[in-house]
């Protein structure tokens, strides 16, 4: 057996290519706004479709009926041969609807992998989705504790023990002085963290 070294190309030989989306020309659905029929020829009128007219125009349908509340939270399924369009319809679905809806995308041989269930894959997918329109407010006090109380109850599940129905905490800042009174899920960190 004869091995042989393989001459790779040098670096001033090698020639960086830029890749597009397949669907990067999508803007929208391409529908007349007054009518909601299809623009047919104009590829930056069309939303940079081309054909499906009888599907763009059901689209259409679609996005009306989520912006008035009647479809809105419900799935809707493309079915459909390879090639066929479902992808570009769906990102422009999601275009005409504006920034507020997410777009992501799913390849079906991600979906069959050995190394991960199809359930989780399938939730990982719908997290993100749900993920990007999530958001959480948080107020943050920053003062000198003076005050400390552990207000405790009957244990509702009944026995001998107490459980902690709420904190009050007395806050000394440079505005004033603040009293909140807590959830008492925040008494484990006060106390980890030995807040007196």
């Amino acid at each position: 057996m004869k091995l042989e070294e393989i001459n790779s190309p040098s670096s001033a030989q090698t020639v960086k290519h830029d890749r597009a989306a397949a669907h990067s020309h999508i803007t929208g659905l391409g529908l007349d706004p007054d009518t909601g029929m299809a623009l047919v020829g104009d590829a930056t009128a069309s939303g940079g479709m081309v054909g499906q007219i009888e599907a763009r125009e059901a689209c259409g349908l679609i996005v009306d009926l989520v912006r008035s509340s009647k479809l809105a939270g419900r799935a809707i399924l493309l079915a459909g041969a390879p090639g066929t369009g479902k992808t570009a319809l769906a990102l422009a679905l999601s275009h005409e609807l504006g920034s507020r809806v997410p777009f992501c995308p799913m390849v079906g041989s991600q979906v069959v992998s050995t190394e991960v269930k199809q359930t989780e894959i399938i939730m990982q997918h719908i997290r993100r989705s749900i993920g990007l329109r999530i958001r959480e407010t948080k107020e943050v006090y920053e003062g000198e504790v003076m005050q400390l109380d552990v207000q405790e109850t009957e244990d509702p599940l009944g026995g001998y023990g107490r459980t902690v129905s709420h904190v009050v905490l007395g806050l000394r800042t440079t505005k004033g002085t603040k009293t909140l009174r807590l959830d008492p899920t925040i008494h484990e960190s006060l106390t980890s963290e030995k807040v007196t």
